[in-house]
């Protein structure tokens, strides 16, 4: 560094600069995938706006190339935008059958979990809030999810006993639904 100039060394540059990279990665990375959702789909599933699920037609075979896919298991996503307030999911009862559906801020950490080893297979509505919220709770819910920021991504899995059950998980899919209860519009 020349005489007379204030400022950082240029380890301390490149070592802050490597801090801000670590630092800001996962949550550029799990932004980019939900844009990505939004727009392009994922793996088997659509496209789908915010607050609303994209479901996959059944399991994964081999030949939809989607990562780790267990072959009993139908997917479900749906990307949450609390900005406007918050959301309720309805979970169908599932007659004992397994589910699960993990939240995931937007920086890609699991925060909150719905299934049968935390809250049954029962019938259940359950208000997810965006951090800080204030609000009201509707009555006859569940329970309420803190979302830790206002971004959220609800990633599902149905359990499916092969084709001929593919009505019984399609009919729960279209019973899962989010309902945005915020007083301004979400993002599109």
């Amino acid at each position: 560094m020349s005489p007379g100039r204030k400022g950082l060394e240029p380890d301390a540059v490149t070592a802050l600069a490597a801090d801000a990279y670590v630092y800001g990665s996962p949550l550029v990375r799990q932004l980019s995938a939900v844009q990505a959702c939004l727009h392009e789909g994922s793996g088997m599933l659509a496209p789908a706006p915010f607050n609303d699920f994209a479901h996959a037609d059944g399991p994964a075979t081999p030949g939809t190339h989607v990562p780790y896919a267990p072959a009993d298991l139908v997917d479900a996503l749906a990307q949450l935008d609390l900005s406007g307030g918050p959301v309720r999911l309805h979970v169908p009862d599932t007659g004992g059958a397994y589910y699960v559906l993990q939240f995931v801020d937007a920086w890609g950490n699991a925060f909150a979990y719905l299934g049968p080893r935390a809250t049954g297979t029962g019938e259940g509505d359950w208000l997810v809030v965006p951090p800080g919220w204030a609000g009201t709770v509707p009555d006859g819910l569940s329970g309420v999810i803190d979302a830790p920021t206002s971004v959220v991504s609800v990633v599902g899995r149905l359990a499916c006993d092969g084709p001929e059950d593919l009505p019984r998980v399609r009919a729960l899919q279209q019973e899962l639904t989010l309902t945005h209860l915020g007083d301004r519009a979400h993002r599109t």
